[in-house]
């Protein structure tokens, strides 16, 4: 697991649920911090004839980094895993993507919000552009626990494969809720006639019938299949606006994490993340982990 940190309290936070998690003896954390190269446009025009100029900045630039990413790895602690830390000279998102490769990581955790400008954003631009180019799992902190987790389930290819993260050790004491959405509605095609107001009334029940049994039969399934892999799980159905009854349920539930794949049945590919997983990230009262529909 890669770990972005920057010092910041949303960093901090990621920190403390990941010292919390209960990790394989062989899991390998590391702790990345980024710098900025240097850039003489920074400096005041008579330090640019200084030739150890340059050097001084660079080198407290790193030695600042350093010190942070060693306060991260303290943060999260030893044993049984594996703790590491790396200062890197770069962009902080370019920083933890290469780094995320290098590694092979499995999982990066990120903060809501960094140091920027904008820390009143509900996600920073970093955490944004990570969970947009990452190639594995990115876990958003919000809250210190893993304890309840709700799955987005959509019958998706995105959420099979989110689905298939819970089986990973670290989930072995969660419960597990597993969230569907309906969106079946009937749309009647201009006024009814004489004595077919109560027949088309009874038509937009049906059809919204039908599509709360298709989800709930999907719901079942898929807690069936994390039942069988050890987890506590249980279901909740519901109908509506997908991204919003997503948090609802989450919020409802006082969960600490909603688990959901990038992109749903919409097949938007010129989008990085689908719509429902924008809105959920960027709104969701918890954590939230986006994984990737596999490539085709």
């Amino acid at each position: 697991m890669l770990i972005a940190y920057d010092g910041s309290e949303s960093a901090n936070e990621a920190c403390d649920l990941v010292a919390a998690i209960m990790w394989p003896p062989a899991s390998e954390l590391r702790v990345v911090t980024a710098y900025a190269p240097y850039l003489p446009g920074f400096l005041e025009p008579d330090e640019l004839f200084d030739p150890a100029t340059p050097e001084t900045v660079f080198g407290a630039d790193r030695e600042a980094a350093e010190a942070r990413a060693k306060v991260g790895a303290e943060r999260i602690g030893g044993p049984p895993a594996t703790t590491t830390w790396a200062a890197v000279k770069g962009r902080p998102a370019s920083v933890v993507l290469d780094e995320a490769t290098a590694m092979s990581a499995d999982l990066i955790a990120v903060g809501t919000r960094g140091l920027g400008p904008f820390t009143a954003a509900l996600l920073g631009s970093v955490s944004a552009e990570i969970v947009d180019h990452a190639t594995c799992p990115v876990l958003v902190v919000r809250r210190p626990s893993i304890e309840r987790v709700v799955l987005a389930e959509d019958g998706s290819a995105g959420a099979r494969t989110a689905a298939a993260v819970l089986v990973w050790p670290i989930f072995a004491r969660s419960r597990v809720r597993v969230v569907t959405v309906s969106e079946a509605v009937a749309h009647l095609i201009g006024a009814p006639g004489p004595g077919r107001v109560e027949t088309a009334l009874d038509d937009q029940r049906r059809m919204v019938e039908a599509g709360l049994a298709e989800v709930e039969a999907l719901a079942h399934s898929t807690a069936d299949r994390l039942t069988a892999a050890g987890l506590t799980t249980e279901i909740d159905v519901r109908h509506g606006d997908p991204a919003h009854e997503i948090i609802r349920a989450a919020t409802d539930w006082e969960a600490d994490l909603i688990v959901m794949g990038t992109r749903g049945r919409t097949g938007l590919k010129r989008l990085f993340l689908g719509s429902v997983a924008r809105k959920v990230l960027q709104h969701a009262p918890c954590s939230v982990l986006i994984e990737r529909a596999p490539a085709h």
